[in-house]
């Protein structure tokens, strides 16, 4: 029987879940600012609603890889190197998270405007600036320091 860490961190099916999920994110965060920016060129009307709906799967799909995540950190060792970063880690995408969540309570309202306000596109540019942050952090962690998702270590 699996344990609910070792589920999450794909134990059952001998990869980790992690980097399955973190390409959502980054994608619909990064997307809802495009889609916010063409609006303001006049050539997409609906897309800023089309970047609502990206946000709030952004925020979905960072629950997610926010729970495998601290998974992976709970095996890392106290103390170490590597959980400093993946703390770090965390960190700037929890605060990406909270910036989109700002960024959806403030256009909720006008989600059906045919142009994006200017500070949901402010909003949009700095959550995806921490969020990159916090996957080059990320991509510090694997590709720098060799650590590998669902290691004991």
């Amino acid at each position: 029987m699996w344990t609910l860490r070792e589920l999450l961190q794909g134990r059952p099916i001998d990869r980790p879940i992690h980097p399955m999920l973190i390409h959502f994110p980054i994608a619909f965060y990064i997307g809802s600012l495009g889609l916010d920016l063409l609006s303001r060129l006049g050539a997409f009307p609906s897309a800023p609603l089309a970047a609502t709906w990206l946000v709030i799967g952004g925020l979905a799909g960072a629950l997610g890889a926010a729970t495998t995540g601290f998974a992976d950190r709970s095996a890392m060792s106290a103390g170490a190197k590597i959980r400093r970063i993946a703390t770090r880690h965390a960190l700037a995408q929890v605060t990406a998270a909270a910036i989109f969540a700002v960024n959806l309570a403030v256009r909720w309202s006008d989600r059906h405007a045919s142009e994006a306000d200017v500070l949901w596109i402010v909003l949009g540019a700095i959550g995806s600036l921490v969020v990159g942050a916090g996957a080059d952090l990320g991509g510090k962690m694997v590709y720098a320091m060799g650590w590998r998702p669902g290691r004991e270590g």
